[in-house]
């Protein structure tokens, strides 16, 4: 009988060496934990919408002819007026392989919807706007 209490002393024991070793080897570990996680609540800037985000929804705008006589856009350009994320308003210029060309002053809404005025109207969706990341 001392024999098994000697050995379930020396267990107890041993186990609570073990762990004061790790949680001695832990101490500080929050410190990182505090800085990872307040890391990761900083929001990075979000990027600025490119000219070829735009170009490719404007792009779809019809050919301001009668459309049996509408060709496929030959080039279609696209500059930002303003600055911050969606660099709002852009003006736009679409030639067609007809020799057609149109103009529109566009505006993207931050959920990707737009619409332009020029030549004609045009409206849809969906620009990849950039977001906080």
């Amino acid at each position: 009988m001392r024999r098994l209490t000697a050995v379930v002393v020396w267990m107890v024991a041993l186990v609570g060496v073990a762990a004061a070793v790790i949680v001695v080897g832990n101490r500080g570990g929050g410190d990182l934990f505090r800085a990872e996680q307040s890391h990761s609540l900083t929001l990075k800037p979000a990027t600025v919408l490119s000219a070829a985000r735009v170009e490719a929804v404007v792009a779809k705008a019809p050919e301001p002819v009668a459309p049996a006589r509408r060709t496929a856009p030959a080039q279609v350009r696209c500059r930002p007026g303003g600055a911050g994320v969606l660099r709002n308003p852009w003006s736009c210029t679409i030639r067609y392989r007809s020799g057609t060309r149109a103009h529109y002053l566009v505006r993207v809404q931050p959920n990707g919807f737009y619409d332009g005025t020029g030549t004609g109207v045009i409206d849809g969706c969906c620009v990849k706007a950039p977001t906080l990341d």
